[in-house]
């Protein structure tokens, strides 16, 4: 490639203006990209999708994993395990009640 002093005038002007005009292309062609709103919005959704379903795959890994514990966590810790079921049934009884004097 020529130094600047080895070029001529004419030249770097030439230089110069064929990297204005890649610059300009290069900022127009991402402003039409930010002002398609349909495919932004497709974009978008697609990402969140992916994101919605890695986190449901991670989800379940966690209960798969947390649900084949519970055995072992009963017999580890039986009176929480009654306090736990008997706290549900006593909140599943009064919300059947509370259901029912509604009607």
């Amino acid at each position: 490639m020529k130094h600047r002093e080895d070029i001529s005038e004419t030249e770097a002007l030439r230089l110069e203006l064929e990297q204005t005009r890649r610059h300009l292309s290069d900022t127009v062609q991402e402003l039409t990209r930010q002002l398609n709103v349909p495919r932004r919005l497709k974009e978008g959704a697609a990402e969140r999708g992916q994101r919605v379903k890695a986190n449901a795959e991670y989800a379940g890994l966690r209960v798969k994993d947390t649900a084949s514990q519970v055995p072992a966590l009963t017999k580890q810790h039986p009176r929480t395990t009654a306090a736990v079921g008997g706290a549900v049934l006593l909140g599943a009884t009064a919300a059947a009640w509370l259901a029912s004097r509604h009607k």
